[in-house]
């Protein structure tokens, strides 16, 4: 990824830990690359080697996300059925028990997804966030170069 596409990275996800009061592991963006028909990490650092995750995958929330361009929002995200094998690259090891998910959308079209997650059992995703997360993933993806 180009420099300036690792700074608007930075700078949103700092905007979204800021707004949503969430630990920076707690956030993760991830990118389409139509070579591999895969999403791949953009952020956090700790997952851009990870692995990828095929758009057709049925146990990926962000595969859903990304193929329907709906959001979704959980606060017993423990009961939705996906993917915790990216939890092992992770410091914080607890289960993530709520999340928003909303895809980036550039020109209309998916070309990633943002995934906000808490492990705090006390803290709920409010309705307001996720419209404001939607917000912010109109504006990353008009800022982002598909291709990255």
């Amino acid at each position: 990824m180009k420099k300036e596409g690792k700074e608007v990275v930075k700078e949103i996800v700092e905007f979204i830990r800021n707004k949503c009061n969430i630990a920076e592991e707690d956030v993760a963006i991830l990118i389409y690359d139509p070579d591999g028909r895969v999403l791949r990490f953009l952020y956090p650092p700790d997952l851009v080697d990870a692995g990828t995750i095929p758009i057709n995958s049925p146990d990926s929330l962000a595969a859903r996300v990304f193929t329907s361009g709906k959001s979704f929002l959980s606060n017993s995200f423990q009961d939705v059925k996906h993917l915790s094998f990216f939890t092992k690259f992770t410091r914080d090891k607890r289960p993530l028990l709520k999340l928003m998910a909303v895809p980036i959308l550039k020109g209309g079209k998916p070309i990633g997804v943002i995934e906000v997650s808490s492990r705090e059992p006390t803290r709920n995703f409010t309705e307001e966030e996720l419209l404001s997360l939607e917000q912010i993933g109109e504006i990353l993806g008009e800022k982002l170069e598909v291709g990255l």
